[in-house]
């Protein structure tokens, strides 16, 4: 970071693009308690966080009619994937030990995936994933891809 660089936690931001995001974060989650979806609720596992990200430029754009600064959107979007890996993982263990029949949270821990390691472990990617969402929406934008 050069000299003088400052980030701003744009909270009110954050929390107009709360409601969308965690909703998303949930549900993806969810997908947990039927076996058979497992596959495609990691797969969502990845992409929620990237949408968080999206979203939280998505909502600043639209409500100021100004894109944040490069900086701004990486650590909002960061902090949107970041909540949304939480929310994704604690639903996901909870959907997990429903599905294995409820024989504890422990025994979703023992899949590997799940409990306070997996929850950890969505965080921190939760927390890259929407930067690059961010991010990338944000280039799109610079680029003129997306108008």
């Amino acid at each position: 970071m050069q000299s003088g660089q400052q980030f701003k936690i744009d909270q009110p931001g954050l929390m107009k693009a709360a409601p969308v995001v965690l909703i998303a974060a949930a549900v993806a989650g969810l997908f947990y308690v039927i076996i058979g979806l497992w596959d495609i609720a990691r797969l969502l596992g990845w992409i929620v966080p990237i949408f968080a990200g999206v979203w939280y430029v998505m909502t600043i754009r639209k409500s100021t009619n100004a894109m944040p600064t490069q900086l701004d959107g990486l650590v909002n979007g960061a902090l949107a994937g970041a909540a949304a890996g939480l929310v994704n993982g604690i639903v996901a263990w909870i959907a997990t030990t429903i599905a294995i029949g409820g024989l504890g949270p422990f025994a979703a821990a023992a899949l590997g995936s799940f409990g306070i390691f997996g929850i950890v472990t969505a965080i921190i990617f939760g927390t890259i994933l929407g930067a690059v969402g961010a991010f990338g929406y944000a280039f799109l934008v610079a680029q003129g891809t997306i108008k």
